[in-house]
């Protein structure tokens, strides 16, 4: 019996028999356009209003009609690689915010030991930086103590309870955090492309980090003066243009074409990213709910869902999806 698979919502089932792929489809459980269908004998997941089988089988009039319309909804490959998923046209299809969280979820339990070791490193960096900080503005009088705690109580209470930081500290806090975050967004997308990821990674955005700080001031400017703006301009320019480091990271591009990729990119779907944000808050609520255990998930699922729907903008929904049968991302095998 042939095994026929199919993806939905961004999920994976199968495999199933053909008989029943087709009450599937009668039921009205596959869109012609959006959901895939594939089985060993086909080179790629196919719209399943283009898989004859189902057609033949008289599996609903939308899918006959669907297959038939003259419509083509399945986008050539690169020929210079067959498993190659090509770049859709920016904005052509709607982003599945759900579809992304649940890759994200997916990915964040089969990878869970790594991405907790990178999740602890990060954390540990930010918190000796943030300490040697402390030190450094105690001990060279960058800070005065407050007052109602007196110097010479100590250097860990008077850096434990004054709330202020020297110049020289935030600045040096802000630029480790960017290059940290640079070396997390590499290892997203990596992670969400089914390509190698280590802890190392997070010490590899150092060519990035000079654009990444400009760009970074500039998209804090920007957002800041639209929250002033009674508040709308400044959401919409965070979501329009919060893709800038992701697009850095994984086109090499300059601060301006960084920008410019990700309004691009964005394009009929900040309305989705916006959904995706009050998502990611819930899910973040959820977290705290479960104290530390629940925020070890909350957070690499949230990190992973954006990263997941940058791709998702770029390659289309199969981009959600593993390669046939395995547990393979569908980009695992493509140059990026």
């Amino acid at each position: 019996m042939t095994e026929w698979y199919y993806a939905r919502g961004g999920q994976q089932y199968g495999p199933v028999s053909l008989d029943q792929l087709v009450e599937i489809s009668r039921s009205g459980g596959l869109d012609p356009v959006k959901d895939l269908v594939w089985t060993p004998t086909m080179k790629d997941w196919t719209p399943a209003g283009q898989v004859e089988e189902l057609v033949q089988a008289g599996a609903t009039h939308s899918l006959r009609a669907a297959a038939h319309d003259g419509t083509n909804f399945h986008t050539s490959t690169d020929a210079t690689s067959p498993d190659a998923l090509p770049e859709i046209p920016h904005g052509s299809v709607p982003l599945d915010i759900m579809a992304c969280v649940k890759r994200a979820w997916a990915l964040t339990l089969r990878h869970f030991a790594i991405v907790l070791a990178i999740g602890i490193t990060y954390l540990g960096i930010s918190v000796v930086a943030s300490m040697i900080m402390g030190i450094v503005d105690y001990t060279f009088n960058l800070v005065p103590p407050p007052p109602e705690v007196p110097s010479e109580t100590g250097i860990w209470t008077t850096f434990a309870e004054s709330d202020d930081a020297s110049p020289l500290n935030s600045l040096v806090t802000q630029v480790l955090s960017i290059f940290l975050s640079l070396g997390a967004t590499r290892i997203g997308l990596n992670l969400v492309s089914g390509k190698q990821i280590s802890i190392s990674m997070l010490f590899g955005g150092g060519k990035h980090l000079l654009r990444a700080v400009g760009a970074s001031l500039l998209y804090a400017l920007m957002v800041c003066v639209g929250l002033v703006l009674l508040v709308v301009p400044g959401i919409y320019l965070a979501l329009r243009f919060g893709y800038f480091q992701a697009a850095i990271v994984d086109r090499n591009l300059g601060i301006i074409d960084a920008f410019k990729y990700s309004s691009s990119l964005t394009t009929n779907n900040r309305m989705n990213l916006l959904g995706l944000a009050l998502l990611s808050l819930l899910i973040a609520m959820v977290g705290c709910l479960a104290l530390f255990f629940g925020l070890l998930i909350a957070f690499p699922v949230i990190s992973l869902a954006w990263t997941a729907a940058y791709r998702c903008m770029q390659f289309g929904p199969r981009a959600l999806l593993d390669q046939p049968g395995t547990t393979q991302p569908m980009l695992a095998n493509q140059a990026l």
